[in-house]
This record gives structure tokens, C-alpha cells and sequence, in this order.
């Protein structure tokens, strides 16, 4: 039994021992003893700790090399992220994907590969229209960029993780590309990392070795936040919607505006801007700084939300892929209900209230 696991899960969670404690039904110090092994918690209690972490009990009770399936392959620039913990996480919540995706016939994917190790400025602008292309927006916005990624067959999985990290990502050529998105990070942050991440699938499959990529003055890392933000904001959309102001101050009421009708950072504004040679770098950096001292170094006006959020507790939305497949195969019967509970984190009767949603109104359901 991993109860190694149980510290670093909470804390990714930034849950502190009193507040899982709570949740579990035992006190901070059976956390303390848990978590430092000198004492192992029942079936039941490991249940209910999965449940409040959001983790598949299967976390806790398989050791780390027992899995079914290619081990994934992990690109991090901080590899110290990378616990083992967390590792185990995103293992079986891309086994819980896989096996929904064989039972529903769905078929992951991978990028086409467009290796890069060089920047060159022209090339990740013409990279940047296939994977226009690829993702099906041509110049439009790409509005809700997690969706639309989970829409072309990747798995993106957003959930907390240190400050510190953006996200990161995975592949197997049998599974596809998997994405990893820090939850706590405002969404056009979000965003942006899911395209970096994208970007590193499409120009750096190589790098998908387990070690550790400095992210200091690396090549791979300006052709991935280019790449990102020239997917978000093609130069023809950029010329179109900063045609009165190139070479002059970028108003705030005219950034807030791109940003919300984009889905995308004030600050990926200025920096396409300044790649593109419309404003200068020194314009660039004054309203960078501008930025940063009026709202603080991570914060923006007018945050953005994803459609999810705006859902509530609507029982007919299915908040993420993983949420629609597990929902459509337990209305199949191809997987019980505790099951699809433990893959969703969420209580048994969440999902029979969720699911007796998705059967109404099923033909031969119930007749």
C-alpha cells in the first residue's frame, strides 16, 4: 500500500493534514501517522482518501510498476515536479482514459512532428498555421482551448501543482499525447500552457526522456512560447485587430478586448505584438511593467472562465472529456457505477443523479 503517496497528494492538493483529516473522518495527527507509515489505513479509509484527493484508489494499492501499457514518456522543464506521486497520478488517469477510449471506440492522438531544436522566427510562423489548420480555426478565436484540445482526442488533465509549474506533458505512440495543466493558474495561463505543451508534442518528441530540459536560455523553450502564442493569435488576426495601433500605445480597454474575445493573456498580446514588429521591444516592456505594477506580476483585468465554470451544478453538462466518456460508458453498461465514482473523484450519488440525466429520454432505457 502506497501510503508514501498520501503527503504529496495532499499537498498538491494544498490541502494541509487537518483539512484531509476532515474530509476522511480522522484526526490530523491519523494523517501524521498515515503518512509517515508507522500505522496503515483500512480499505475504506483509502477510499475515502482517494475521493478526497480526486485520485483513483488504484494509486494506493498497485506499486508504481504495475500497470497495464506502455510507461508514459514525461517532458518537464522543472523534472523535480515530477514526483513519483504525481507520476502514479497521471499513469492511471491515462489508463482510466485509455480504457474508456477502447470501449468507445475513440481513437487518441498524437501531433504531426515538426521537429525544431533551432528557433527560427519564420518557421514557427508557418508551423504555427498547420497546427491552425490541424486544430481546425483558421483565424478565429480558439476560444475554450482545453475543449477544443480534448475535442481533437488529447488528453488534457488539468489539477493542482506546485505554484512553480506551469504543466507539462506526456506521449506514447499507442496512447497519444497527454497534457498536464496546473488547475490553480488563472485560464488564459491555462491556456497558454496547454499550447506550450502542444507545441513541445509537435517540435520535440525526442525530449519525451524522463530527464530534466533547463528551461534557461533554451532554444526549445522561445520556439514553444512562440509557437503558443502564434496558435492563439495569427498574424493575420493580429494585423486586423491592432491595424490602428502599431507603432503606438496599446490602450488597455483595446487589450481587455482582444483578451476576452481570444482567450488570451494581455501579456501574449504585447509579446505577439512585439514579434510581429508592431510595437518595439522597449513599448513591449513598459507595458509589460505597467501591467505587472497596477494588477501584480499574475494577475490580469477581466479573468477569463472556462464555459465549464459557468455550469454550476447543471447535471447535463459534462464538464471535461473524461467526464463525457466516463458518463456515456456507464450509461452503455461498459463500466458500474463505483467505477465511474472512483475515475471522477466524486460520489456515488453525483454519478446516479448525473446518469439518470443522460438515460432520460434514452430509447429502450427503462420502457
Amino acid at each position: 500500500m502506497n501510503v508514501n503517496f498520501i503527503g504529496p497528494l495532499r499537498e498538491q492538493q494544498g490541502l494541509s493534514q487537518t483539512e484531509l483529516g476532515h474530509k476522511v473522518g480522522v484526526t490530523r495527527q491519523t494523517i501524521a501517522v498515515w503518512e509517515k507509515g508507522e500505522r496503515l489505513p483500512s480499505l475504506g479509509q483509502i477510499s475515502r482518501i482517494a475521493a478526497a484527493l480526486g485520485v483513483s484508489t488504484d494509486i494506493f494499492l498497485k506499486a508504481p510498476e504495475d500497470h497495464t501499457g506502455p510507461t508514459l514518456l514525461f517532458r518537464a522543464d522543472d523534472a523535480s515536479a515530477l514526483t513519483l506521486p504525481l507520476r502514479a497520478q497521471i499513469q492511471q488517469k491515462v489508463l482510466d482514459y485509455v480504457e474508456l477510449e477502447r470501449d468507445l471506440k475513440e481513437t487518441p492522438t498524437l501531433p504531426p512532428a515538426y521537429p525544431l531544436d533551432e528557433y527560427d522566427e519564420a518557421k514557427v510562423e508557418r508551423i504555427a498555421r498547420e497546427v491552425r489548420d490541424f486544430l481546425g480555426v483558421e483565424d478565429a478565436p480558439l476560444g475554450d482551448v482545453i475543449s477544443l484540445l480534448e475535442d481533437r482526442g488529447f488528453k488534457v488533465i488539468v489539477t493542482p501543482l506546485p505554484r512553480s509549474v506551469s504543466g507539462f506533458s506526456a506521449y506514447t505512440e499507442e496512447w497519444g499525447g497527454i497534457i498536464v495543466v496546473n488547475a490553480s493558474h488563472p485560464v488564459e495561463r491555462q491556456y497558454f500552457t496547454a499550447l506550450h505543451e502542444l507545441a513541445h508534442l509537435i517540435c520535440h518528441r525526442k525530449d519525451y526522456n524522463g530527464r530534466e530540459v533547463p528551461a534557461a536560455r533554451d532554444p526549445r523553450e522561445k520556439i514553444a512560447n512562440h509557437l503558443a502564442g502564434a496558435t492563439l493569435l495569427s498574424r493575420e488576426a493580429m494585423e486586423r485587430e491592432l491595424r490602428g495601433y502599431q507603432h503606438k500605445w496599446i490602450p488597455d480597454p483595446v487589450l481587455i478586448n482582444i483578451k476576452q474575445r481570444y482567450s488570451v493573456s494581455m501579456r501574449t498580446i504585447l509579446m505577439r505584438a512585439k514579434q510581429l514588429g508592431m510595437i518595439t521591444g522597449k513599448q513591449a516592456g513598459q507595458q509589460l511593467g505597467k501591467i505587472d505594477k497596477t494588477y501584480g506580476k499574475e494577475s490580469e483585468p477581466a479573468p477569463l472562465h472556462r464555459q465549464s465554470e459557468l455550469f454550476g451544478d447543471n447535471l447535463e453538462i459534462a464538464r471535461d472529456r473524461l467526464e463525457r466518456l466516463v458518463y456515456e460508458a456507464a450509461s452503455k453498461d461498459f463500466i458500474t457505477r463505483s467505477r465511474a465514482a472512483e475515475i471522477l473523484g466524486v460520489s456515488p450519488l453525483t454519478v446516479r443523479k448525473m446518469l439518470g440525466k443522460w438515460l432520460e429520454g434514452t430509447p429502450g432505457v427503462d420502457d
